[in-house]
């Protein structure tokens, strides 16, 4: 195996010190930031929150309103088939 020469040693450990201060020194700048500017501010974040529990409650509504809406209809068409019923007996008979 080649030895590696000082001078390539401490090259690479400074390179790798200097990378990873780096990163600490950008993480801990950053750390105390709650966010960046471009960032949602709380308060649309929460008005946001709330529209959107608002369309799942009338999404929540809206099924339940279908689904009584479906009753109805079974109900009248079944109403209308036995009228319609009555009407040709009706007719027969004469």
């Amino acid at each position: 195996m080649n030895s590696v020469s000082q001078t390539t040693f401490w090259s690479t450990t400074t390179i790798m010190a200097s990378a990873i201060g780096g990163v600490l020194i950008l993480a801990s700048t950053h750390a105390g930031e709650p966010r960046h500017s471009e960032a949602a501010d709380e308060n649309q974040v929460a008005d946001l929150e709330v529209k959107v529990e608002r369309v799942a409650t009338n999404v929540e509504n809206n099924a339940r309103i279908l689904d009584e809406v479906k009753i109805e209809i079974k109900e009248l068409r079944t109403e209308q088939r036995a009228s319609s019923q009555e009407i040709l007996r009706a007719i027969e008979e004469r």
